[in-house]
């Protein structure tokens, strides 16, 4: 759950990619960075802070250099320290490297014992150094080779751009668990321009046209002298041979993904639209209004009050200078943040029937804390719809839910859950409906036989089934630790 940026070939690339960053903000707001090249050197800045914080106009000019790649991250792995900020830069073979990564590396604990028992020195704790060094310690003759042979040793997520004075790559993991899209900009010199993002939202703001996804398995080289792009993929043998299906993250088009941008070639209102249609349909009540918990849950609520004929109304203000209750470290800045993040539309709740309407209940913090403050402003009665099945399971993909025991669907029934959150009823979407919702969207019915059930979908959130035996095995091990 971060979010990274690269631009080629265009005047200011520093100013556009702090642009692209600034539309990713809500993929991470720990810290944010920036690398130039002008095909000779790499420049970087990153620190600490948000996108605006972080860079001002003494920064971006001092990044010389017509090609870019950013990056805003909030950790999964690894804590939030200065030597994990991003990107990260590096040495290998001679040739100077700036990495970006979104994901989280399933196997790092292995990786990191290994290269450390052989003499490595790391200066990071988190993941996405171990890339570098696996790449630096490959003895194929060329980068592409070098960088294609370390995937062979990578298990997890891994969107990853990686810039160099002569080219930008882009990755994406065989399952393709986390976005990333390539896009064109206006040249001005005859040269093709190539934005690629997370997010097509930042492509938007910056006047790129969105070309396509990255896809699964695929390493895209963009040659930065002339703009030439080349497709590449890495070795599928193993990744065949275990088994392991397509698996886009659900929870991209469920909570994180910005409203306007496509995910996957779905626009991400649209599926959460579609999510409340499917909610309404399927949990019905009785009930004066529709609100939502802003900003997810707005499309999700329009959606249950159409399908539903209940009107839509606005229930709750959100403070956006606040930060997302979901990412912050600790449970007591969580409970403290929700009062100042959320406030309720006293007159407009005051002796209703309300029905909220929700994107996920993960540790149950946020909505326990709505529907108490929904009470107090004097709501006659609160009914929770979640658009999405309960979060049971951690996520070692990149989302911060990293131990079972803080998540409330782990440790209580539905009919507990409502009873701890203090509603009159509370029901969710189920696993078959979610997955029925964003079929629909699936324009190319190219699924492989083994993902007809889930639709290419990872939804090991909320079934514990896992793409690979790694985590599987901290399934199980977190599941003793539970029980």
């Amino acid at each position: 759950m971060c979010g990274v940026f690269g631009v080629t070939n265009t005047e200011n690339a520093s100013k556009i990619a702090y642009l692209g960053l600034f539309a990713l903000q809500h993929r991470g707001q720990e810290s944010a960075g920036i690398s130039c090249t002008d095909e000779n050197v790499i420049h970087t800045h990153r620190n600490a802070g948000l996108v605006s914080d972080v860079f001002k106009e003494e920064q971006l000019v001092k990044l010389e250099g017509n090609h870019a790649l950013g990056h805003v991250r909030y950790s999964t792995a690894g804590g939030n320290i200065g030597a994990n900020i991003q990107p990260l830069t590096a040495r290998i073979g001679g040739i100077p490297v700036s990495l970006s990564h979104n994901g989280n590396i399933v196997n790092s604990d292995e990786l990191r014992t290994h290269l450390e028992n052989s003499g490595a020195i790391l200066q990071a704790t988190a993941d996405t150094e171990l890339i570098l060094h696996i790449m630096a310690r490959s003895n194929k003759a060329t980068f592409l080779e070098k960088l294609m042979h370390s995937f062979e040793e990578l298990c997890g997520a891994f969107s990853l751009l990686i810039l160099t004075p002569t080219h930008l790559y882009a990755v994406v993991d065989a399952c393709g668990y986390r976005p990333l899209s390539l896009g064109k900009l206006k040249s001005s010199n005859g040269l093709p321009s190539w934005v690629l993002s997370s997010e097509t939202c930042a492509m938007d703001l910056v006047g790129a046209t969105f070309i396509r996804d990255i896809a699964p398995g695929e390493i895209l080289s963009i040659e930065l002298a002339t703009g030439e792009r080349k497709s590449h993929y890495f070795n599928l043998t193993a990744f065949q041979s275990l088994k392991r299906q397509h698996a886009k993250c659900i929870f991209e088009h469920v909570y994180f993904a910005r409203p306007d941008s496509l995910v996957w070639n779905i626009l991400a209102n649209d599926a959460r639209f579609a999510m409340g249609e499917a909610l309404a349909k399927n949990n019905p009540v009785d009930a004066d209004m529709v609100i939502a918990v802003p900003d997810s849950g707005v499309p999700m609520a329009m959606g249950y009050a159409h399908a539903s004929g209940i009107p839509y109304k606005i229930g709750l203000i959100r403070n956006h200078y606040v930060g997302r209750t979901f990412i912050e470290p600790t449970q007591n800045v969580r409970n403290f943040k929700v009062r100042l993040k959320l406030n309720p539309v006293r007159e407009t709740v005051r002796g209703k029937k309300v029905v909220v309407i929700d994107d996920s209940i993960v540790r149950g913090t946020t909505s326990r804390k709505i529907i108490e403050l929904l009470y107090e402003a004097g709501a006659k009665e609160v009914h929770m719809r979640i658009a999405s099945p309960p979060v049971k399971y951690p996520c070692y993909y990149g989302i911060d839910t990293p131990k079972r025991k803080e998540l409330l669907a782990q440790i209580m029934t539905p009919l507990e859950m409502n009873d701890h959150l203090k509603s009159e009823t509370l029901a969710f979407l189920s696993e078959e409906q979610l997955i029925a919702v964003m079929q629909k969207f699936q324009q190319k019915p190219t699924l492989q036989k083994e993902e007809k059930e889930n639709g290419g979908w990872c939804t090991a959130c909320f079934t514990g089934n896992y793409q690979d035996e790694i985590a599987q095995t901290k399934g199980y091990a977190e599941k003793r630790e539970v029980l």
